[in-house]
């Protein structure tokens, strides 16, 4: 009797385990499917409207605006290009005396 037992337990537990797989296989290709639904519906209004998705904008200033934290960056440089160090100038600072002695505005109080 135990060996019934025991053989019919089996069969259920394959068989439970064979109808979670066809579930998780038919879920994760609905998701999939969808993601590419989701994907041919913004392809084709980009197409037609000719404005790019939020998605793409928003992750293109986010690289624009992480450009600046990124090793090397120095403003005003174009992108691509890095300079020689022969290229930098160095320039000695000298006091105006002029700006320094000159006599400071008034404050008037209307």
């Amino acid at each position: 009797m135990n060996l019934i037992f025991d053989t019919v337990a089996s069969l259920l537990r394959g068989v439970v385990k064979l109808v979670l797989l066809v579930f998780a296989a038919v879920f994760a290709l609905s998701v999939l499917l969808a993601g590419l639904l989701v994907v041919i519906v913004l392809v084709l209004r980009f197409l037609v409207t000719g404005r790019k998705p939020a998605v793409v904008t928003t992750f293109a200033r986010f690289n624009q605006t992480a450009q600046q934290f990124r090793p090397g960056f120095r403003p005003g440089a174009s992108g691509g290009s890095h300079t020689n160090s022969a290229d930098i100038v160095d320039v000695e600072a000298h006091e105006v005396r002029s700006v320094l002695s000159a006599p400071t505005p008034s404050k008037t109080t209307d």
